[in-house]
């Protein structure tokens, strides 16, 4: 499923693109504002399969993403495979409501940071920031 809306802009020159996988509609709306609202340009996902073509086609810097929905209290084998592959080619922030082995998860992933819930959004912006700033140097 494509979201209704391709982007949030920034309205100036892009500090990069985000691709933003949240399945909470007033948090995912909350982010994206945050995000644009400091220079970022965001494309929001509802699922992760929308989340995987978006990737597939280039169309981010950096991926926000919690990819444990509601229901979910692993992620299936496949899944697990596809966001380690992501996060050889993009960098990843992981948002995490769950505490069980979330650590352990992210770095299996490979993902750049862990963020969890409920996290400070100042926190938030800065590790996207640098997240972004070490693929760049």
């Amino acid at each position: 499923m494509v979201s209704q809306f391709s982007y949030y802009r920034c309205g100036v020159m892009a500090r990069g693109r985000v691709l933003l996988l949240e399945d909470d509609l007033a948090l995912r709306s909350l982010l994206c504002e945050a995000l644009a609202g400091e220079g970022f340009d965001v494309r929001p996902c509802e699922t992760f399969a929308e989340m995987r073509h978006a990737a597939a086609q280039r169309a981010g810097d950096l991926v926000v993403a919690d990819f444990w929905g509601d229901s979910q209290r692993t992620l299936p084998d496949g899944e697990r495979q596809e966001i380690h592959e992501l996060c050889s080619f993009l960098p990843v922030v992981l948002l995490t409501g769950r505490t069980w082995a979330a650590e352990i998860s992210a770095q299996e992933l490979g993902a750049r940071a862990l963020i969890r819930k409920p996290f400070d959004l100042d926190h938030l912006l800065d590790t996207v920031e640098h997240a972004l700033l070490e693929t760049q140097a």
